[in-house]
């Protein structure tokens, strides 16, 4: 390496100022010291904005499980006393078509407004209505010679289930279909 020291060279600067070689390597000294604490400044931020987001993920994920744990308990707490009817139904089924059919059509009922206190509706589409895809499911298709019917739904085999505008389970249908 070459001492600058010893040499006293005197150069123009791009302003047109006369430094030495001595006083020009203490500048860039000076300018790569401070480029390097600049750069070991932004890097610390960098690691700490990089671990703050780390953090503040796994406290999301965390978070959002926590919510839909206390969903799916609501919703279970909600459901279970639909499963003690239906057992209770069950158990004095010995007694008679008619307790029967009204212990089921109260754990109906029951499994209705269950689901009703989490926003989701079942819906039961009429014979007649005009076939829907985003609501119904074709589980058959039935030839008609009526012109009327075509693609109109027939029979319904099961209800559909909904939550807002969101299909859960669209109803599963008959659709009728015109043959000429």
């Amino acid at each position: 390496m070459i001492d600058v020291d010893d040499d006293v060279v005197v150069e123009p600067d791009e302003e047109g100022d006369a430094h030495t070689s001595t006083q020009k390597l203490k500048k860039l000294r000076a300018e790569r010291d401070q480029a390097r604490k600049e750069a070991q400044e932004y890097l610390t931020g960098w690691q700490r904005t990089k671990a703050d987001y780390v953090n503040l993920s796994k406290r999301a994920r965390e978070s959002g499980s926590d919510a839909a744990n206390m969903g799916i308990l609501a919703f279970a707490r909600s459901i279970v006393p639909v499963f003690d009817s239906l057992e209770a139904a069950y158990k004095n089924a010995e007694t008679g078509t008619e307790s029967v059919q009204k212990g089921i059509e109260q754990v109906i009922l029951q499994l209705e407004g269950a689901l009703k206190e989490h926003g989701i509706t079942r819906f039961v589409p009429e014979r007649g209505d005009e076939f829907d895809p985003n609501k119904h499911e074709p589980m058959q298709t039935l030839a008609t010679l009526e012109a009327a019917k075509d693609n109109r739904v027939a029979d319904v085999f099961q209800s559909g289930y909904a939550k807002g505008d969101t299909v859960i389970r669209p109803a599963r249908v008959a659709v009728n279909k015109f043959n000429n």
